[in-house]
């Protein structure tokens, strides 16, 4: 039973991270006038950030602690991906896409701290 508790957590973890990653995929490739899409390097590498930070914690804390954090981290990066890309339209001027996904990953940071200390 642990072995399948534990395959369910990680299954929740790897689904969280590849969500996120779509998310910053999204925020990333913006609109060139009528011709294409460009894709922002920095938007994307800042936009998987709090992906690392979460990838490397989640499968070390306790399941529900990390599906919770999991949850919370896409349904914020989701808001401001659908305000900032597709409400505003790429306007990225507020810098708002790149400092709110240092942010998430600057509190999810006692999350890996606290994993970190547990025994394994």
């Amino acid at each position: 039973m642990d072995e399948e508790n534990r395959a369910a957590g990680a299954a929740a973890v790897g689904a969280v991270v590849a969500a996120g990653l779509v998310l910053a995929l999204l925020s990333a490739l913006v609109p060139f006038f009528d011709a294409g899409y460009v894709l922002q390097y920095r938007v994307l590498l800042v936009g998987m950030l709090p992906y690392l930070v979460y990838g490397v914690a989640a499968p070390l804390l306790p399941r529900g602690l990390a599906i919770l954090s999991g949850v919370l981290l896409l349904a914020a990066h989701a808001w401001l991906v659908i305000g900032e890309r597709f409400i505003d339209g790429a306007d990225y001027s507020d810098g708002l896409i790149l400092y709110v996904p240092l942010l998430l990953a600057l509190v999810l940071s006692p999350l890996l701290l606290l994993a970190l200390r547990r025994p394994y």
